[in-house]
């Protein structure tokens, strides 16, 4: 695929925010090969606010959760109205693939191996890699195109006016501007993600022992303010604050303001990394080598136990020493270098 041919490039990977942070070295890759080609996504309406207002990516697309016959049917129209050269599809779903097909693109980029779906590509991915990061960069050197040796970083954009937002918000809540800013995200979807709300407790309370300066920002997504009003409710009062019901992007610009981020193997955790916040991964089942592919260097740091078991691909499980296996201690040593580093 000669890239000066490429007048348009379409990312498919509709949904979850980890899953979307990961692709993004993909979307640099396919723009630094084709520098001349403008950059397409679509994703779940409810997650577009992780693209809005990027300029690596001209046009959105955004569909339903769970779009209707005529959402789809609207869907493909603008697609090939748009008229896209190249559709790579990270996501490969029976769903995605007949989106892929139905763009009109000449070149459609999938994996192989995947029944009838892989029918409807023309040109497949084969991964040789662990990274997920790295796992998105086959799909653009399936076309031919150079990719780099180490996949960079996620990033995102993040405005200044949406940081300005988030210290408002900070402000509002009685955070001091000085404060040394900690997030800490405890819910996750699944229970084999989901580390235990003592255990944030605990390393919030060694990190607030040692710093006078330090604040505990405990953030919870829908469905997860339990989790973290139950840590604030054991922390002192005036030093963890609860951050609930922000909208993703402002979210995301908080992270973006962090010293450090703590979360489990969930969305957030890609998020903070792709703010550009030094983030601590709690990896329980998925090794780090997969799902957090990122450099020490930067900052990051994971915590995981190499139990017998992992990795796997439950999301729920009985015998959960991939967790408890994740001990305090060990959090905090990681912790404290990513403060003071």
């Amino acid at each position: 695929m000669n890239p000066a041919d490429v007048r348009k490039i379409l990312f498919v990977r509709p949904r979850f925010l980890g899953d979307i942070c990961l692709t993004l070295p993909a979307l640099e890759a396919a723009r630094a090969a084709c520098p001349r080609a403008a950059i397409g996504y679509v994703l779940e309406r409810a997650l577009a606010p992780l693209l809005q207002g990027d300029p690596r990516v001209e046009r959105l697309f955004t569909v339903a959760g769970k779009p209707s016959a005529s959402e789809t049917l609207a869907l493909v129209r603008d697609m090939r109205a748009w008229g896209p050269d190249v559709v790579i599809d990270c996501f490969c779903n029976p769903r995605t693939a007949v989106w892929t097909f139905a763009s009109g693109a000449r070149a459609r980029v999938g994996y192989p191996n995947k029944g009838w779906r892989s029918a409807l590509y023309t040109h497949h991915a084969r991964p040789r890699t662990l990274s997920a990061t790295g796992f998105h960069l086959a799909s653009v050197a399936a076309l031919g195109w150079p990719v780099p040796a180490e996949p960079s970083t996620p990033r995102l954009h993040v405005s200044e006016a949406l940081r300005d937002e988030a210290r408002a918000g900070l402000a509002a809540l009685g955070v001091p501007a000085d404060a040394l800013r900690v997030g800490m995200h405890a819910g996750a979807r699944w229970p084999t993600r989901r580390w235990a709300p003592a255990n944030f407790v605990a390393l919030a309370r060694r990190l607030l022992d040692s710093r006078a300066d330090a604040m505990v920002l405990l953030t919870a997504g829908p469905g997860e303010e339990g989790a973290a009003r139950e840590c604030a409710a054991h922390l002192p009062a005036g030093r963890a604050f609860v951050i609930e019901g922000w909208p993703i992007a402002r979210f995301v610009a908080l992270q973006s303001l962090c010293r450090a981020f703590v979360s489990g193997d969930t969305g957030p955790l890609h998020t903070a990394v792709a703010s550009g916040a030094r983030t601590l991964g709690l990896m329980s089942r998925n090794r780090p080598a997969m799902f957090f592919p990122y450099p020490e260097r930067e900052g990051h740091r994971a915590h995981y136990a190499r139990v017998e078991c992992s990795p796997c691909h439950r999301d729920e499980c009985d015998d959960l020493r991939c967790l408890s296996r994740l001990t305090v201690d060990g959090a905090w040593e990681l912790l404290r270098a990513i403060v003071e580093g």
